[in-house]
């Protein structure tokens, strides 16, 4: 192990560790309309979040209105249901954009989320260049393991690429993608898998940008990294540090980066929901709690713990609260956060780093034997590597063949289901007339431009999400069928 702070970073990216910056408390918020998800952000923020972290419903992430036929049942279920700019200022009323950073869980419809993201803040009177906080914008890790796209793998990438590269012109505090592992960890990836497929999504999109004109420099210091933690403790925490290990060195030796921000693998870490059980959902609180230890071990830079509903459903408020006084007691209660790196020094740990290292290398050779992740990617092989390693995971255990339920418990996630009664439903709203804005979309698709300008000036117009996912794939020639001809 080296020294925290210090080239390779694999003991921490900081010399202080958490003694002198504590890691960022994030919980996934985001359910109905844009008033029900600002009240959780203000309960939130009130009880000591100090991040905030939205979820979009489906609808929002296929770039679909809300009174599409295609949306019934899913308006407002996963997370918050947002059409047009007006609806993203509402979920921000109050709340001081420039002031507090925001993690964006949104791929696929990214491009018109940070069109909308720079309007409200306009609109508020704040600097877009002061906003602060994280797209996720990772569409090869949909592609691969999630699978909710709008377009095909290449026009996916291209739109990811035009995100990062707006905001490394214009928004220097915004980390314009959130390079995942953890979703094919979720669908059933290997652990060295997950740290291997963050790195080669890593250096995919650093590659895309190199290709572009960027200086690997330029680029890299705005990228950050989400994963998930498990419930071996241990092998979690050495996972962290062997994803820094290995990033900062091909960062130094494949890339040339002489800017140490480039060379450290900055992570957002969420507890596994796949650890999670239906039955018997109190258990959870204990599962999560053991994921968090493990995260922090690892000297994560923010995390989201699950609630012990979200088996089942975007947290409920009990449960919301729960997860987020998880945090505060681990930061605040625990000698966690008091030793700069607490496992420095042990012989298992140094074991299990060594483990997970060479494990993944191995996978990155493969990667690249094939031709590099795109190329893996379109021919399935990896996938179906993950569905057999899935095949062989049999998930938790304790309490599931055997649950045994009080009243209690079945009460409470009665209540944490009251929330979500009137999701789902799909709902009016009034979407602009601005066909000149809307056809600059799709001339900027077709000519292979950037579309981040034009979306800007879209939704200043107040075009709706639909209309501008709609106007992007004319630009590019994608089949029909994603937007309804109506809402053109």
């Amino acid at each position: 192990m080296g020294e925290p702070g210090q080239f390779p970073y694999d003991a921490g990216l900081h010399p202080g560790g958490y003694t002198t910056r504590h890691w960022t408390i994030r919980q996934l918020a985001g359910l109905g309309d844009a008033t029900d998800t600002n009240a959780r952000f203000r309960y939130l923020l009130d009880r000591g979040e100090t991040g905030l972290s939205l979820a979009f419903d489906l609808p929002t992430q296929m770039g679909l209105d809300p009174d599409d036929p295609a949306t019934v049942g899913e308006v407002g279920r996963a997370g918050a249901s947002i059409a047009t700019v007006d609806d993203f200022a509402a979920v921000f009323d109050g709340i001081p954009l420039d002031r507090i950073s925001v993690s964006f869980t949104i791929n696929a419809t990214a491009p018109m989320i940070l069109a909308m993201w720079i309007v409200a803040a306009e609109e508020s009177g704040v600097d877009p260049a002061a906003l602060r906080g994280t797209l996720q914008n990772e569409m090869l890790k949909e592609h691969l393991a999630r699978h909710a796209v709008v377009f095909d793998l290449d026009h996916s990438f291209r739109f990811s690429l035009d995100v990062i590269e707006h905001c490394v012109r214009h928004l220097p505090k915004v980390n314009p993608i959130s390079i995942s592992g953890g979703h094919a960890r979720e669908a059933g990836a290997t652990r060295p898998l997950e740290v291997a497929l963050a790195i080669a999504d890593a250096e995919q999109y650093l590659d895309g940008m190199i290709a572009r004109g960027f200086a690997v420099d330029e680029v890299a210091a705005q990228f950050s990294f989400i994963f998930g933690s498990h419930l071996e403790i241990l092998a979690e925490a050495a996972k962290f540090r062997a994803a820094r290990r290995i990033y900062a060195t091909r960062m130094r030796d494949r890339y040339g980066a002489r800017d140490a921000k480039s060379m450290k693998l900055r992570a957002q870490v969420n507890t596994f929901g796949s650890a999670l059980a239906v039955q018997e959902p109190l258990n959870n609180i204990a599962r999560t709690t053991v994921q968090a230890i493990s995260a922090v071990l690892g000297g994560v830079q923010s995390l989201h713990v699950c609630s012990f509903d979200e088996a089942v459903q975007t947290p409920g408020e009990l449960a919301a609260r729960v997860a987020l006084r998880i945090q505060q007691i681990l930061l605040h209660e625990t000698d966690l956060a008091r030793h700069v790196d607490p496992l420095g020094g042990s012989a298992v740990l140094e074991g299990l780093v060594d483990e997970v290292e060479a494990e993944a290398l191995s996978w990155l050779d493969r990667i690249e034997q094939r031709g590099g992740l795109l190329a893996a990617l379109r021919s399935g092989w990896l996938s179906g590597e993950i569905d057999d390693m899935a095949f062989r995971d049999r998930g938790p255990v304790v309490g599931v063949a055997d649950a045994d339920e009080s009243e209690h418990e079945r009460a409470l996630l009665r209540e944490q289901r009251k929330s979500g009664v009137a999701a789902g439903r799909r709902r009016p709203f009034s979407r602009a007339e601005c066909p000149d804005q809307l056809a600059a979309v799709t001339a900027a698709a077709e000519a292979g431009q950037n579309v981040l300008p034009a979306l800007v000036e879209a939704a200043r117009a107040r075009a709706s999400i639909q209309q501008m996912c709609t106007a992007v794939a004319r630009g590019i020639g994608h089949p029909a069928g994603l937007a309804s001809p109506a809402h053109a």
